[in-house]
């Protein structure tokens, strides 16, 4: 998990030392056209202020409605941390907690990188119900699409992901190039910056309450959850 702490951090000090911090979803169809670029967007400041949150009829839910604790997971799509969090922790999260109706599970893409956004846009333009295995096929092929993070990673990963999802070549680009989506996509990750501070991917919110999971084992996870089940007196 060192590497995995490693790279946190790395892009943990990447929003603390920046100005910058929102993609500019607006350039993503020139970014995919020309290679990937480098900078953010602007970022709100975090303020209070907000109506309490809860969760919206756009967001990607897992899990039943009912659920007493409601778990959203800011992510950005190329985090290697997010991944690595995805492959080893969700799957018994998933199982223990989500499977048995006591959690609802929420994602919420807060984009880091300029390819955030197009490979978030794959998944978006899948019907909503699979999202989660859209999501989870980007984040177990990183190696093969994110040339930001992965030397060997192919220019054209991404529309081999979208073949495998089930597009053709210009469905997926024109899929990435869509503008659409940008507005509300930099609008969920502004607010969730305003109301958690967030300082890396991914955070991870609890009956919307940020909880801090120093190196986001399943240990801490599961800690978190048996207290979040326990004050709603559930066990």
């Amino acid at each position: 998990m060192d590497t995995a702490r490693e790279k946190f951090m790395s892009k943990r000090q990447l929003i603390l030392v920046s100005v910058v911090v929102i993609l500019a979803l607006a350039a993503a169809g020139a970014w995919f056209a020309m290679g990937r670029g480098g900078g953010v967007g602007s970022a709100t400041a975090a303020s209070g202020g907000l109506p309490a949150d809860t969760v919206h009829p756009d967001d990607h839910v897992m899990g039943s409605a009912d659920a007493p604790v409601t778990i959203v997971e800011y992510f950005a799509q190329a985090c290697s941390v997010c991944a690595h969090y995805n492959e080893t922790v969700f799957p018994q999260l998933k199982a223990k907690y989500i499977d048995t109706g006591k959690v609802r599970y929420v994602m919420r893409l807060f984009p880091l990188f300029p390819i955030d956004g197009p490979s978030h846009k794959l998944a978006m333009c899948l019907p909503k119900e699979q999202f989660f295995q859209a999501t989870d096929l980007l984040f177990r092929n990183q190696p093969q699409w994110d040339t930001g993070e992965y030397k060997d990673a192919d220019p054209q990963g991404l529309i081999k992901m979208a073949r495998l999802l089930g597009m053709t070549e210009d469905q997926a680009n024109a899929c990435m190039k869509d503008t659409a989506q940008d507005d509300h996509i930099n609008a969920v990750a502004n607010e969730g910056m305003q109301r958690y501070d967030i300082q890396g991917t991914p955070t991870i919110v609890i009956n919307f309450k940020k909880v801090d999971m120093p190196r986001l084992t399943w240990e801490e996870t599961d800690a978190a959850v048996t207290a979040a089940l326990a004050a709603k007196g559930v066990k």
